[in-house]
């Protein structure tokens, strides 16, 4: 989804199931299971751990130290974090971290991927239309404003070699759409690092697991209907070894005149989508693509999505509206994932 990295999103986009914490002794032959939470990234992070002889204390030091690192490159609400100074700055070239390298890297391949449907220069048009850190507007912004809008956007004005960065002034990115997913990516190899073979990282709805949870099954996770009014469980799917993204429209829109306008907005036109996807779920083995390919899917809609999904063997989960109910869509490498288990 395009949000900000500071908008305070306490209800994560998952529902996690049968995680009972255990911080010290087992129950029944369940293994030793530690937990902890925390703020980032305008949302906040669970982390659980299953059986590693590691100092949990020590461990989530760690983890907060490094995802306060992540902070200062990604977040633009810190005024001296990396992509604040790159957006601020005069210099048409700038040097960049690794770190940005490798989210730009992400975001530059579902760009092209979903033929400009994924743009991290979106934001001109996000804040038009009322969906970024001003809040919301009046009304439906005319042609000649989405016109503009447009003409400020465009990830294919960036260029990005040899830890180089080149963009024209009036560009702003934010990366918002695959930045807590890279996040989640670094946390999980930071805990197996420290040794951890079992274990479920959450930041604001990515996640991502390894190995089994304290019973010795499945990390079960729960995913949320597309339910404009209230919240509610869909079904759950059990992730093994692998990322999880979901992306919707049903938690931030306006109505005007009986239409609904959504906060999904397709960069190629400059309005928000308005096909019938209620929300897509990816599940990768990387977090950062996971979350960036489901806000591509969100704007593509759900046929080109599931076209994609078949071309390129995809594990992906589309929940389309049907009048007052909805119908699902699994791509096929989703339906063989779930059939192995």
């Amino acid at each position: 989804m395009f949000f900000s990295l500071n908008s305070i999103d306490w209800w994560p986009k998952f529902i996690i199931f049968g995680l009972v914490v255990v911080l010290s002794g087992c129950e029944d032959g369940a293994a030793r299971q530690f937990a902890f939470t925390g703020p980032t990234m305008g949302t906040s992070y669970s982390i659980k751990v299953i059986g590693a002889k590691v100092d949990a204390g020590d461990l989530q030091q760690q983890v907060d130290e490094r995802l306060a690192a992540l902070s200062m490159v990604f977040s633009t609400y810190i005024k001296d974090s990396e992509i604040s100074r790159i957006n601020s700055n005069l210099d048409k070239q700038l040097s960049i971290s690794d770190n940005m390298a490798a989210v730009l890297g992400v975001s530059q391949q579902v760009h092209e991927f979903s033929g400009g449907a994924f743009d991290v220069t979106v934001g001109p048009l996000v804040n038009l239309w009322g969906f970024g850190p001003d809040g919301r507007v009046n009304g439906v912004p005319d042609d000649a404003a989405i016109e503009l809008a447009t003409s400020q956007t465009g990830f294919n004005r960036l260029v990005i070699r040899n830890r180089q960065l080149q963009r024209p002034l009036s560009l702003y990115i934010d990366l918002s759409a695959v930045a807590k997913g890279y996040a989640v990516d670094e946390i999980a190899g930071l805990l197996e690092a420290a040794g951890a073979e079992h274990y479920m990282v959450e930041i604001g709805g990515e996640v991502k697991t390894r190995g089994k949870n304290s019973g010795g099954s499945d990390w079960i996770i729960g995913i949320e209907a597309p339910d404009r009014q209230a919240r509610r469980l869909y079904r759950t799917l059990p992730v093994v070894d692998l990322a999880l993204a979901t992306s919707g429209d049903y938690r931030n829109f306006f109505e005007h005149q009986g239409a609904i306008y959504s906060h999904t907005i397709d960069p190629r036109t400059g309005w928000p989508v308005s096909h019938s996807l209620g929300s897509v779920t990816v599940l990768h083995e990387s977090a950062a693509m996971a979350d960036a390919l489901a806000t591509a899917f969100s704007v593509l809609g759900p046929d080109e999505t599931m076209r994609l999904a078949e071309e390129e063997n995809l594990m992906v989960l589309a929940i389309i509206r049907q009048g007052d109910g909805y119908d699902e869509r699994l791509s096929g490498a989703l339906v063989r994932y779930l059939d192995s288990r």
